[in-house]
């Protein structure tokens, strides 16, 4: 468990994962989150997915973020296809709409970036954000990722093709910009 003065990351608890299915069934949020079919799936088939995500012991990590102060749960963040040679990993989060454009996901991608190269001494993160998520690339710069290339027209939503953008981030580059453990967070 790790946290700032606002959220806290903790391990995934089995009373998340009907959370997480609800969010996994909003539209919206899933517009965001996938390419493939927008559909409905059955709360049993979700919560055995994310408890696979978060359970299976291999290299993915993932968090459940809550809010410091009352322990509301407000997202997860993860850190999958770890490739433990290059010391590379990908990374998602999924917030809670009702806590959008607050600084959360900000905060969160801070706190997680920063234990993946403080504590597990990871080289690299990458991740892939639609091109129509621009709150979702404002977060990810403010982090200090930057663009590393696209994957044209590989979604196709609402009519029309969208490109994904893959964005990177090297551990000195983070780590000269931020330090590893600024006065505001605390780590495990």
């Amino acid at each position: 468990m790790f946290s700032s003065s606002r959220l806290t990351l903790r391990s995934v608890g089995q009373e998340d994962l009907p959370i997480f299915h609800q969010w996994w069934g909003d539209p919206e949020i899933m517009a965001l989150q996938t390419d493939g079919d927008i559909r409905l799936r059955h709360e049993p088939t979700n919560v055995m997915m994310f408890d696979h995500w978060f359970r299976d012991g291999g290299s993915d990590v993932g968090f459940s973020i809550e809010l410091t102060a009352t322990g509301q749960l407000i997202g997860f963040t993860n850190v999958w296809g770890a490739q433990l040679k290059n010391r590379s990993a990908e990374l998602g989060i999924m917030l809670d709409r009702a806590f959008w454009d607050n600084g959360y996901g900000t905060e969160a991608m801070h706190l997680v970036v920063r234990y993946v190269f403080a504590e597990l001494n990871f080289h690299r993160l990458q991740l892939t954000v639609r091109d129509y998520n621009q709150r979702a690339q404002r977060v990810y710069s403010k982090v200090g990722f930057q663009v590393a290339g696209r994957l044209r027209q590989i979604n196709f939503r609402n009519g029309r093709w969208h490109d994904d953008i893959v964005m990177d981030l090297l551990q000195d580059e983070y780590l000269a910009a931020h330090g590893a453990y600024p006065a505001s967070a605390t780590m495990p």
